[in-house]
Order: structure tokens, then C-alpha cells, then sequence
């Protein structure tokens, strides 16, 4: 890594190369955002790195509108020539495509015009310690963590990432935004005969990444999740860590808080904005300006970033539109296009739950008796999205609580479980949260804290 090796454009060079595409452009509107990126990971495992590897990639999305009708086009080449195909492809769809409209009637459709004048919020998401920061220094402190991890019979296995991107959204009607990214994370799973331990972290500034405490972290974790015993099924009262909240949250936002899924009646606020779907304590809304979070101020089209509240003390109020259906429903987009060839819809990137009252240090007391979770795996949450049923497994560390101290460990074990329900009884949010977030991405992210949830159901055993 070094300032000399970055693969970015720049903010002229990418935006006037889109400029200069836009220009040659035949249809009544056109918009194009490219994203570009590089990255180095290192995945280590057994002892050594056994993979590591530079990436850069590039990613451009067309879409025209021309007489009524709309067109898309991708190229995963950013030059004038692969921008020109891409507007000829994006062209000949919109021309062979219906109507946008229902009817006949054809009339202009315009996207990304009107959110050019609109000022986006200036947020600090490039660091350039991150990229000129040798990586050799992190392969030192992962050397260090598992000789020390050794030492204690344990193994470690995860992977290293820090790369740097740009976004870029370019409209025909003067619209010019751009903004470069850095991120950096790493993931550590620590072993020992049948138990292990997770623990991950994500930042934008490669010096706050702290892999001795990540890898300590999971240790702990493992160490705690020695024989692990079944779990008969049933209901329990278990402690959710941010990563399993995460979850949780992530696929709320992919099935309920996007305006194509109110539309189709799939969402579970179908029907019921206003109402209380959810306990008095919970609020989560979609925030990609929060200082704590990985800040990212516009979207695919340009607009602004905006704080969405999806649920306001378990009231269903409100989804996140682009301006696709923002249009279609008369009311302004919030900031959350999609790509481009994305057939989900706007959807939230950026969900915030908020915190509680009480510290995490006291939560197994007032647990009482049931299960701390780490994470989860394998979740699904397509059963039943009218009533955000879930299933999916727990992973990496599941313990035992009894009278509010931590006994024991348990198998993983797989939980069928409504959401709606689920967060219907949360009985304590902890004060502190935490990021959670892919490094691998760098534009999206989760704010979550630690949930007591009362009845959490478990259907299936592991062996």
C-alpha cells in the first residue's frame, strides 16, 4: 500500500470522463454512476497467510430515458469507449421496453435532475492513512496473535482487508456528485476441538483497527464455548450480541423498509404504518450520515442521503423510496436508489437500532436464566415476510446462563422465529453499540447494540 499505488480516478478525472458520455448521449435523460475500487485482503489460516491478494474493480450502470421509456446498461469497464457501448445498449432496451407508465401514453421521465441543485453533507470517508499504511505491520500483529493463541492451544483463522473506492453520479441535467471511501476490517474465528469464537471489526481508518483486541476477543470467546452441550428445544430468554442483532436487522430491511415491498403487500408494514408492530423500546431507522456508522451521502442517483424513521417506539412509520417510486407514490426520494439493475427497490443500507439503558456488563444479570448469542448463520428471511418470520442457526460461541452468570456452552442450534414477535418482547437494549459492517463493501453498515429478547424460539439441534 502506498499513496503512489491508489487506483483511484479522482473526482475530475471520473466525473469528466461521465461528463464527456453524458454529452453523446441521444435520450431525453441520462444518468450514470460508476463505483471503482481496490482492495488487499489477507486470509490466514493454520499458522500462515495462505492467500494474499491485490483486487481492483470497476462497475458503471446506464440508464436513459427516451419518449417514456427507460433503458439500463452495465459495463465493468470505465473508459470512453465501454461508456459508449453502454449508452447505445441502454438506448435499443429503452426503445424494445413498455411504456414506464401504465397506459399508453407515453410522457418524459426524467431521474437525478432534480436532486442537482440539492447540497450534499460534506462527511469525512477517506483517510489516507489506510492506504499508504504498510501491510506488513499487519501481518506482524497477526503473526503475534497466533503464536500467542497457540500457546493456549488454540487456532486462529479469519481474514484482512483494506482497500480504498470512489462513487460517482453524473446526470444530463448538471448533476455531478462524487465521493472516494477507504475501509479496512478484519475477521477472526478461533478454534479448539469443538468450540470456537467470532469477533470482527470494520473502520475507515486502518490505525483504529485493533487486531491484538479483535483476536483476544475471539479467544475469549472459544474459551467460553468449551463442550458444548445440546440444547433441547423450546423457548429462552437469550442476549443477542450486536453481530446477531445485525442480522436480524439487515434482513428487516431487505423484506419489510423498501417501498417495492409495501407496494407488493410483502412487507409486514403493509397495511399498517401507524400502527404498533413492535415493543415501545425499539426505533430503528436508516441513517447513512451517523457519526458512528460508515457514512455515505448520496446515492446511485445523486440525492442526498436522508434519516429515515422506520419504526418509531415499535410504530410502523415509515420506507425508504427512490425516485423510481418516490414518482410513483408522490413523495420525494429519501437517498436510497439502488444500483441501477437492482430489482429490490430502494432499500436501507445504513440501519440504526437505538441503544438502551442499561450497560452490557450487567445484561446477564438481568437475564436471569437463558442464552447469550454471539452471532448467526445461515439466516433466511423469506418464510413469511408478512410476519418477518425467521429462521437461521446460531454460531461461533452460544453460552449458557444461569442466575445471571455464564455456565456453560451450548450447541448450535437452529431458531424459527417472528421478528415482529421477537421484538415485540425486548426487555433491555444495552447502552453501548457497536459497527458492524463487510469491509469487503465499505458502503453499508449496521449500528447495533446488545438485545434481551424474552421467548426466543428454537426448533432444531445440531450434531
Amino acid at each position: 500500500m502506498s499513496a503512489e499505488a491508489t487506483v483511484l480516478l479522482g473526482q475530475h478525472r471520473l466525473v469528466t470522463l461521465l461528463q464527456q458520455a453524458i454529452r453523446r448521449s441521444r435520450a431525453d435523460a441520462t444518468l450514470i454512476a460508476c463505483e471503482r475500487r481496490g482492495q488487499t485482503t489477507l486470509r490466514f489460516a493454520n499458522g500462515c497467510v495462505h492467500q494474499n491478494f491485490h483486487s481492483e474493480t470497476a462497475d458503471a450502470w446506464v440508464k436513459v430515458a427516451c419518449d417514456g421509456r427507460v433503458g439500463i446498461a452495465t459495463t465493468n469497464a470505465v473508459s470512453a469507449d465501454a461508456l459508449r457501448r453502454a449508452l447505445e445498449t441502454a438506448m435499443a432496451t429503452a426503445r424494445r421496453s413498455g411504456p414506464s407508465e401504465k397506459g399508453s401514453r407515453r410522457r418524459a421521465v426524467t431521474f437525478g435532475a432534480a436532486q442537482s441543485s440539492r447540497p450534499i453533507t460534506a462527511v469525512a470517508t477517506y483517510v489516507l492513512e489506510t492506504v499508504i499504511q504498510p501491510i506488513a505491520a499487519t501481518i506482524r500483529a497477526i503473526h503475534h496473535e497466533w503464536r500467542r493463541a497457540e500457546r493456549m492451544g488454540y487456532r486462529l483463522a479469519g481474514s484482512f482487508t483494506a482497500g480504498e473506492h470512489e462513487l460517482a453520479v453524473v446526470g444530463s441535467r448538471g448533476l455531478a456528485r462524487y465521493q472516494p471511501f477507504t475501509v479496512a476490517g478484519a475477521k477472526v474465528i478461533a478454534t479448539k476441538q469443538h468450540a470456537s469464537g467470532y469477533a470482527a471489526e470494520t473502520v475507515r481508518d486502518l490505525r483504529h483497527l485493533d487486531i491484538p483486541a479483535i483476536a483476544q476477543r475471539a479467544v475469549r470467546l472459544a474459551q467460553a464455548h468449551r463442550d458444548p452441550r445440546d440444547l433441547p428445544l423450546g423457548r429462552y430468554d437469550c442476549l443477542l450480541e450486536p453481530d446477531a442483532v445485525a442480522d436480524l436487522l439487515e434482513w428487516l430491511g431487505y423484506i419489510a423498509f423498501g417501498t417495492k415491498m409495501l407496494a407488493e403487500r410483502t412487507s409486514c408494514l403493509a397495511g399498517r404504518l401507524g400502527d404498533r408492530i413492535m415493543g415501545a423500546n425499539v426505533s430503528i431507522a436508516d441513517d447513512a450520515l451517523h457519526p458512528a456508522g460508515l457514512a455515505v451521502p448520496f446515492d446511485y442517483e445523486g440525492t442526498p442521503t436522508q434519516r429515515v424513521a422506520l419504526i418509531e417506539r415499535g410504530v410502523a412509520t415509515g420506507v425508504v423510496y427512490d425516485s423510481h417510486y418516490g414518482a410513483l407514490y408522490n413523495h420525494p426520494s429519501t437517498g436510497h436508489a439502488m444500483p441501477y439493475d437492482e430489482t429490490e427497490g430502494p432499500l436501507p443500507t445504513h440501519l440504526t437500532l437505538a441503544s438502551g439503558t442499561a450497560p452490557r456488563a450487567t445484561m446477564e444479570r438481568l437475564l436471569g436464566d437463558g442464552l447469550v448469542i454471539s452471532r448467526l448463520h445461515y439466516v433466511n428471511g423469506l418464510l413469511d415476510t408478512r410476519r418477518a418470520l425467521m429462521t437461521g442457526l446460531t454460531r461461533d460461541g452460544t453460552l449458557l446462563v444461569r442466575r445471571g452468570k455464564a455456565v456453560g456452552a451450548v450447541k448450535n442450534a437452529r431458531f424459527t422465529q417472528s421478528i415482529l414477535e421477537a421484538f415485540s418482547r425486548v426487555a433491555a437494549l444495552s447502552r453501548e453499540r457497536r459497527l458492524i459492517a463487510d469491509p469487503s463493501s465499505g458502503l453499508s453498515s449496521c449500528l447495533a447494540p446488545t438485545m434481551l429478547i424474552r421467548g426466543f424460539t428454537f426448533t432444531g439441534q445440531t450434531r
